[in-house]
C-alpha cells in the first residue's frame, strides 16, 4: 500500500518553495514574471524528486511502502513536472523589461536550453508512458531523462537575474535541490549497479506450466531478504542487456536463489528456450515492502496465477507454530496451470495454520467477493487481505472488498509495474 509520508515530504518542499518564492520576490519582477518563475521552479523541484527515486534507497523506500510504489510516484511527478514545464514555457514573458540590455540577454544560453530540454521532456513522457514499446527498447530511451536534467539544470543556472535571482532564498533552495538531483543522477547512472549488484552462477532452469523457475548458486554473499521481496535479476552475455524485476521465491535460508517468472514477452520467452545451467547473473535488491508478518493473525494470500511468487517464499520461509491463521486463495485458468499445486498442499498440511483455497475458472470459480464470502468462515472485514495478481482482478477486488466494508488499511496490494 502507498505510504503518504513520502507524498507529503514532497508537497513540503513545494510548498517551501512557493512560500519562499512569494514572500521574498525579487524587487524589479512583474507579477507575471514572479508567477512563471515560480512554475519553472516547481517544475525542477519535481524533476529533482523523480530523480532521487530512480536511486531506488532503502529510505525511500520506507517512505512510500516499497519501490514498486515508488514507481508509481516517479512516474506521477514526472507529468506534473511536464505539465508545469509547459505552463511556464507558454506564460513567460519574452519582451524584456525596460533598461534590460537586449544583446547581454541573447548571448546568455538559458532560452536555448530550456527549449531542448522540454523538447525532450515532453518525447520522453511519451516513450515513458507508451506500453506499446518494447521494455527493451524502452529503457535505454527513459535514460534520455538525464540529459533533460541536465539541460534543464544548466536552463535555470544561465538564466538572466532579470528572470531569475540564484542567490534569492527561493534561488538557493533551486540550487540546494540541483546539487542534490546531480549526485542523485551521477549515483543512479555510474554507481548503482557496481555497488549493490551480487553475482550469482544459474544452477538449473526449469520448465513450468506456462512459467519457468530458475535457480540461481551465490558465487559470493547471499542476497539478503524477507519473504515477499523481489530483486532485477540481470543475464550477464551478449543479447541479455538490461535486467528485469522478478519476486523472489525461495525462502531466506535456502542456499539457492529462485525467481519464477511466467512467460509473458520475448525476454522470458528467451529465458525458458536458451537460458542454460552455468552463465553469470547478477542481482540487485531486494526491494518491496509486501510483508505479512507484522500483519493481524487472520489474513487472506489472494494470488492470481504467477502472483503465486510472493506467497511461495512466505509460505517455504514459515515454520511450524505460526500463530496466524491463513487463508491462500489461488486463482488460475485451469488446475493444470497452478504451479507448485502439490507444494502448496504439503506445506499447508505440514503447518497447520494454512487452508488452500483453490479457485479454478474452468470450473466457475473466479476470484471475486461473492465467491469469498462463501468459501470463508468469517466475514470478510475481519481479516487483513495481501493480493497479488494480475492488475485487473486484483483492482476490480479491491474495489469490491473496500464496498463490502473492509478498511483501505487492510488490503494490501503489489504494484509490480515499472513503466
Amino acid at each position: 500500500m502507498l505510504k503518504r509520508q513520502g507524498i507529503y515530504i514532497i508537497a513540503g518542499v513545494i510548498a517551501l518553495f512557493v512560500a519562499l518564492h512569494l514572500g521574498f520576490p525579487p524587487d524589479h519582477h512583474a507579477p507575471r514574471t514572479t508567477g512563471t518563475v515560480m512554475m519553472g521552479g516547481i517544475a525542477y523541484l519535481l524533476m529533482t524528486c523523480a530523480i532521487l527515486l530512480s536511486t531506488r534507497l532503502a529510505v525511500f523506500e520506507d517512505w512510500f511502502g516499497g519501490l514498486d510504489r515508488m514507481y508509481q510516484v516517479h512516474r506521477m511527478v514526472g507529468v506534473l513536472a511536464a505539465l508545469t514545464a509547459l505552463v511556464h514555457f507558454f506564460a513567460v514573458p519574452r519582451e524584456l523589461p525596460p533598461g534590460v540590455d537586449p544583446i547581454a540577454n541573447a548571448l546568455a544560453p538559458s532560452a536555448p536550453l530550456g527549449m531542448l530540454g522540454l523538447i525532450f521532456l515532453v518525447i520522453g513522457l511519451f516513450i515513458a508512458l507508451n506500453r506499446k514499446i518494447r521494455y527493451s527498447r524502452w529503457r535505454p530511451t527513459h535514460k534520455m531523462m538525464a540529459l533533460v536534467y541536465l539541460l534543464l539544470t544548466g536552463h535555470f543556472v544561465t538564466a538572466p537575474g532579470v528572470f531569475f535571482e540564484r542567490f534569492s532564498v527561493s534561488g538557493v533552495l533551486l540550487m540546494i535541490a540541483a546539487a542534490a538531483g546531480l549526485v542523485a543522477l551521477v549515483y543512479s547512472i555510474f554507481g548503482m549497479n557496481r555497488r549493490t549488484a551480487l553475482p550469482y552462477r544459474i544452477e538449473a532452469v526449469n520448465a513450468l506450466e506456462r512459467a519457468t523457475e530458475v535457480v540461481l548458486k551465490p558465487v559470493g554473499d547471499k542476497l539478503a531478504f524477507t519473504p515477499g521481496q523481489f530483486a532485477f535479476v540481470e543475464i550477464e552475455g551478449k543479447g541479455w542487456n538490461e535486467p528485469h524485476p522478478f519476486t523472489i521465491s525461495s525462502a531466506p535460508g535456502e542456499e539457492h536463489l529462485r525467481f519464477t517468472m511466467k512467460v509473458l514477452g520475448d525476454w522470458t520467452r528467451k529465458v525458458r528456450e536458451e537460458l542454460v545451467p552455468g552463465g553469470d547473473v547478477q542481482v540487485r535488491g531486494p526491494y518491496g515492502r509486501f510483508d505479512a508478518a507484522q500483519a493481524g493473525a487472520k489474513q487472506i494470500w489472494l494470488a492470481g496465477g504467477i502472483g503465486l511468487t510472493p506467497f511461495l517464499s512466505k509460505l517455504r520461509a514459515m515454520e511450524a507454530g505460526d500463530p496466524r491463521q491463513i487463508h491462500l486463495v489461488y486463482a488460475a485458468r485451469e488446475e493444470s496451470e497452478a504451479i507448485f499445486l502439490d507444494e502448496l498442499k504439503a506445506r499447508a498440511a505440514e503447518l497447520g495454520n494454512i487452508t488452500l483455497v483453490p479457485l479454478y475458472s474452468d470450473q466457475g470459480a473466479f476470484a471475486k467477493v461473492e465467491v469469498m464470502r462463501e468459501k470463508l468462515p468469517d466475514p470478510l472485514e475481519t481479516y487483513e487481505y495481501f493480493m497479488c495478481g494480475p492488475k485487473p482482478m486484483v483492482d476490480g477486488l479491491m474495489g469490491d472488498l473496500k464496498k463490502a466494508g473492509v478498511p483501505r488499511a487492510r488490503i494490501h496490494t503489489e504494484a509490480f509495474e515499472f513503466r
